[in-house]
Formats: structure tokens, C-alpha cells, sequence
């Protein structure tokens, strides 16, 4: 009688090996969403960071936004922006972008960056 059709060792060993690719493609595709959200997360903090210094540049140093401040934005997420400014005539200004995880509902700093200001050019 010849051999026709897979023995269930045949059958049990290729259904393994199908579940480990699968189980491996999956963790791919996890591992890809969530450095999609990471690099849109910083790509919009970038974004609203460089918004507020081009504030700073076209605004006068006499103006209230020259004082210490903070606002919420929401785009996918919810985002903080803080800025302190120091100084007198040179001033110092930082401006700090958090974003909010939401895994557990924390604020997480996504970048941060300070310069100088001088009322003269």
C-alpha cells in the first residue's frame, strides 16, 4: 500500500514551526508600531519646540511672553510645553517638551533645549 497524506508527527512538527514564525512576525509588528508612535511623538515635539523659539524671535523682549509659562496641546496625545526664561538683558530660555505615556498616565520629557537672548543683534 503506498504512503499517501502526513503522518500526525508530520502534521504536529510543521504546525509548530508555522506558530514559532508567526509568534516571531507578531513581535515584529509590535516592536514597529511602537517605534512608529516614538519617532511621531518626537517628530511633533521637535515641532511645537521650534513653534515656541520662533515666537521668542518675532516677538519684542517687553512682551508678556517673555515671562515664564506653560500649555497643553493635543495631537495624537496630550503634550506639555513649558518655557523658563532667566535674565535681564541676556536671557536665558528653555523650553521643555513632555508628552503624556499612555500606559500609566505620567508626563515623560521628550526634548529640551535652551538658549540665548539679546535684546541687541
Amino acid at each position: 500500500m503506498p504512503n499517501r497524506g502526513f503522518t500526525l508527527i508530520e502534521v504536529v512538527i510543521t504546525s509548530a514551526v508555522v506558530a514559532c514564525g508567526l509568534a516571531a512576525v507578531a513581535s515584529m509588528f509590535s516592536l514597529a508600531v511602537r517605534a512608529d508612535i516614538a519617532n511621531r511623538q518626537a517628530a511633533v515635539a521637535a515641532a511645537l519646540l521650534y513653534d515656541k523659539m520662533e515666537q521668542f524671535r518675532s516677538t519684542p523682549l517687553n512682551d508678556p511672553l517673555w515671562a515664564d509659562g506653560a500649555d497643553d496641546i493635543t495631537y495624537d496625545t496630550k503634550y506639555m510645553r513649558v518655557w523658563q526664561v532667566r535674565g535681564g538683558a541676556l536671557r536665558t530660555v528653555t523650553i521643555t517638551i513632555y508628552a503624556e505615556n499612555a500606559s500609566n498616565r505620567k508626563q515623560s520629557e521628550l526634548i529640551r533645549a535652551t538658549t540665548l537672548v539679546s535684546g541687541t543683534f
